[in-house]
């Protein structure tokens, strides 16, 4: 994340740090009254990041019921487990943390999702929330920022982190062709196969593309299709 930290939160180690005085427990506070929980279900694809998640929730409220390292294992353990939090990293191997949010939606999986990204994303608030999360956050914030997010988020709440920049206006600036072509570039079709589906000339195509991946800020075709699901472009 490009963002930087004040002052104040430099003072509190990041999920993505190891602590040096003390353990990131320690933000949470202790009380002899008992705590209602709220499971929580990891699903990062990134050993070390998911340690740091499951020691920065240590100690309190919401303690991990469940670990995934991709979408497809996260959706065939979630069917044998009822965890009261999704944690889904934006990029995961096998699919974007977005789509992953949108396709249990369409399952009729409702679980309060809270997406993590490692750097600011433009435009992610936005297809977070389209695709059904309840909350984002920079895995550069701090111990005390996750629990604040969950705990807002479990009281039915939003939580949607304000360090990625709001979506740019490319929606509207991509004309209907240009649509199309992305549409089938996502499902994988090549150059020619598009010319031929679209009846149109293969340079035309090329062009299209160009034009494209400078609307999204992108230089290749596979950018290009993970910032148009992010869009809800295709």
């Amino acid at each position: 994340m490009s963002t930087a930290l004040g002052p104040t939160m430099r003072e509190t180690p990041t999920l993505l740090e190891r602590p040096t005085r003390r353990p990131l427990t320690s933000v949470v506070s202790r009380s002899s009254q008992p705590v209602h929980e709220a499971p929580v279900f990891l699903i990062d694809d990134d050993a070390m990041a998911r340690g740091w998640l499951r020691l920065s929730l240590k100690g309190s409220e919401f303690p991990v019921l469940r670990e995934a390292a991709s979408a497809v294992e996260a959706l065939a353990m979630l069917s044998q487990s009822e965890p009261a939090l999704l944690l889904v990293d934006h990029r995961l191997p096998d699919s974007g943390g977005v789509e992953l949010i949108r396709e249990l939606r369409n399952r009729g999986i409702d679980t309060p999702a809270v997406l993590l990204a490692t750097t600011a994303q433009p435009g992610l608030n936005e297809a977070a929330r389209e695709a059904g999360a309840q909350g984002t956050l920079l895995k550069t914030g701090s111990a005390s920022e996750l629990l604040d997010a969950l705990r807002s988020v479990e009281v039915g709440s939003e939580a949607f982190d304000s360090r990625h920049p709001r979506r740019p206006p490319v929606c509207s600036t991509l004309s209907p062709r240009e649509r199309e072509v992305l549409t089938l570039v996502a499902a994988g079709a090549t150059n020619n196969e598009i010319a031929a589906l679209l009846g149109i000339g293969i340079e035309t195509v090329k062009t299209l593309l160009r034009r494209s991946f400078a609307k999204l800020g992108v230089q290749r075709r596979v950018q290009a299709v993970w910032a148009a699901r992010e869009l809800g472009i295709v």
